[in-house]
């Protein structure tokens, strides 16, 4: 038992940090199911990005593109248009052909964040005050209508029961800009709507690994953590935080509060809502995006640095909060950085300008590898890009929202044109490997191979067979997959693990010690 115990602490201190794609039987099985990638808006792709800005194609969205773009089940990029005056919705094949496009009839655009779920139903908001989902082939479904336009940065979220939760805006002359959270059924009709303080206007919802706990952050100060149900269960008082916290794989936050006076912080937050650790951004101003973290936990976020003439600076921390490296944009002092920030499954990251100078991507330890210049298309970035499994960057951008005539406000950036089928074709075998750490108390991870696409279901048993847990049943496609366990109320002993998928089926052992 010692030398299990042993095993044990050493297995902890190992994997302490290893981040990994939490499973949610009522998403999609997409890359991108959501403008942030998961519940959790860890901005983490499973596959990786382009190494070079070779663009593939390029297509003129006149009315420019701020929603999406995002990528279903099907392979399919869906986004929505930008021009003040524009209420369209599309979907195009990842070649670049049209698919279909979806009016709302209200002449206001849909600007919000895009979500997918295990159906294909298609969700995004529009200023209409409408929360709009649609089937897979473009028709309407159902809209639920609120008080208030749904704007911009807001991003909606599903919990693992397929309730969906988004936000509004309620623009007030004299007071802050105030919203409500709503949480929405799958059939459209209403759980319930909150707004605390002065509410949760441009804000986003954001969810806990067990989907237990929702985050998100007020107009004016506090981050909330809220139940199922929309009662708070604990707030974290600050300043303003300017958008959507991100939740680790072990349930830490990571959320950045515009400072009434310098010095900035970026903070991470136990589950319960302590200080885990906080770094200081110095003569840090207002950080729009909202941080990555890698597979091995870095953190990647945007500051602005330290010496003059004080460029915006992409720079990475640690998992435990300690500073690893910067880099720096010198080209425009006035260059900045709005969007949620993505990585790919090697901790490449990827972010572009919001001024309309460069798109980059930057290595895991600080180097840049490729840039593209954005100023031939005369285009900024507000939104994330979307990386498909064979490592194309789909890429939305737009001009003024008062100019209708746009054009390359699509783009595909990719290394090569091999197919998709020929891409999964590498994988010809089905596998699953030994959980790690084994033994373990608190989580562990169980990685899987399947060489075709299929329902693919994996499931817990206890000793004497009996199901005990099911971690995955769903379709997915084929691929390399990781899945984190985490037995919060079983006991101590020997369970078994089994993965099933077509014909294939294979169980290992694990052992929970607590």
């Amino acid at each position: 038992m010692k030398k299990i115990f042993t095993m044990l602490i050493l297995s902890t201190i190992l994997y302490s940090q290893q981040q990994v794609d939490i499973p949610w039987p009522s998403l999609a099985n997409s890359p991108w199911p959501m403008v942030k990638h998961d519940p959790q808006f860890t901005g983490r792709s499973a596959f990786k990005g382009p190494q070079s800005s070779v663009v593939d194609w390029i297509i003129d969205m006149p009315y420019g593109i701020f929603s999406g773009p995002i990528i279903g089940t099907d392979k399919s990029v869906y986004f929505g248009s930008y021009y003040v005056f524009a209420d369209f919705f599309y979907s195009y094949t990842n070649d670049g052909e049209l698919k279909w496009i979806f009016e709302t009839g209200s002449d206001r655009p849909p600007q919000s964040g895009i979500l997918i779920d295990s159906s294909n139903t298609i969700y995004f908001g529009s200023r209409d005050s409408c929360f709009y989902a649609l089937n897979q082939n473009g028709s309407l479904k159902w809209k639920f209508k609120t008080s208030a336009a749904i704007v911009q940065e807001v991003i909606p979220n599903i919990d693992l029961q397929g309730n969906i939760y988004f936000t509004n805006f309620i623009f007030s002359p004299s007071q802050p800009d105030q919203g409500e959270l709503y949480s929405v059924k799958g059939d459209g009709t209403l759980n319930w709507k909150v707004m605390y303080d002065n509410g949760f206007a441009f804000k986003s919802p954001v969810f806990s690994p067990d989907g237990n706990t929702i985050y998100i952050a007020g107009v004016d100060s506090n981050l909330f953590a809220l139940d199922l149900d929309g009662a708070i269960k604990w707030k974290f008082s600050c300043s303003e935080i300017m958008r959507a916290p991100m939740i680790d794989s072990y349930g830490n936050v990571y959320f950045i509060p515009n400072p009434v006076q310098s010095p900035q912080y970026i903070y991470s937050l136990t589950p319960d809502g302590n200080i885990r650790w906080q770094y200081e951004m110095l003569l840090a101003t207002k950080i729009y995006s909202i941080p990555t973290i890698d597979y091995d936990g870095n953190l990647y976020s945007v500051g602005i640095d330290t010496a003059w003439p004080y460029y915006k600076t992409l720079f990475s921390l640690d998992y435990f909060g300690n500073f690893r490296w910067k880099y720096v944009f010198n080209e425009n002092l006035n260059d900045d950085f709005w969007q949620p920030l993505i990585c790919d499954s090697e901790g490449t990251v990827y972010i572009g300008s919001t001024n309309g100078y460069n798109y980059y991507a930057i290595s895991n330890e600080g180097d840049l590898k490729w840039k593209l210049p954005l100023s031939g298309f005369e285009q900024q970035v507000d939104n994330t890009g979307a990386i498909s499994i064979n490592g194309t960057l789909f890429l939305g951008v737009h001009h003024s929202s008062l100019y209708s005539t746009q054009s390359n406000t699509l783009i595909a950036i990719r290394d090569t044109v091999t197919p998709v089928d020929e891409y999964n074709s590498q994988i010809t075998f089905y596998n699953l490997d030994q959980n790690y750490p084994n033994p373990f108390n608190f989580t562990t991870n169980i990685k899987y191979i399947i060489p075709q696409s299929g329902r693919v279901t994996l499931t817990i048993q206890d000793i004497m067979g009996c199901l005990v847990a099911t971690l995955l049943d769903r379709y997915q496609e084929a691929g390399s997959y990781d899945v984190i366990f985490q037995p919060k109320d079983l006991a101590s002993g020997v369970y078994f693990y089994t993965l099933s998928s077509g014909d294939y089926m294979a169980t290992k052992k694990l052992i929970l010690l607590k």
